[in-house]
């Protein structure tokens, strides 16, 4: 991991995580409820024009990785500041992205405001999906009781990948 793009662990609060997306029954339900998080902690200036930037990015290629997991994200004039918001559902969210569908337990919402680097809005990506990849995280991310133990799950596999990057 470089140090040119914020670490998921720099940009994930509190009032950005939910546990229990029991309410939640479809996709856009999913990206407008985890938006609105990141619009009530001053992320974004528009619920509306965030969605919206998701759903283009959205037509551009598929945000569901498979193993239950999601990571839609946008860049946007509407961003204030780097943002993630992260959800979770025990059942899952049937989530249709491009060809590729199932069921979404684990989603990370990704607002990147529009003047930064091209560049650093894909190494965020990038990160997040090497993350995302790793069974124990996933795993650890199912297994979470509360917003200590989603960032501390980040916070240890982000420093597991540096250590290892620094290694090769």
């Amino acid at each position: 991991m470089t140090n040119s793009a914020p670490m998921i662990s720099d940009v994930l609060l509190r009032e950005t995580v939910e546990l229990e997306l029991n309410e939640i029954e479809d996709k856009e339900q999913l990206i407008r409820h985890l938006s609105q998080l990141l619009f009530n902690t001053g992320k974004i200036r528009s619920v509306d024009e965030f969605v919206n930037a998701v759903y283009e990015r959205e037509s551009m290629g598929p945000t569901y990785m498979s193993e239950n997991v999601a990571f839609p994200h946008a860049k946007s004039d509407t961003v204030i500041s780097a943002g993630v918001a992260f959800g979770r559902s025990k059942d899952g969210i049937l989530y249709e992205s491009d060809d590729i569908s199932g069921l979404a337990k684990i989603v990370f919402l990704i607002a990147i405001p529009d003047e930064m680097e091209s560049s650093t809005y894909i190494e965020i990506l990038k990160n997040l999906a090497r993350l995302l990849m790793r069974e124990e995280f996933r795993e650890s991310l199912l297994k979470a009781k509360c917003y200590e133990d989603v960032i501390g799950a980040v916070q240890h596999h982000e420093a597991l990948l540096a250590k290892r990057s620094l290694s090769q």
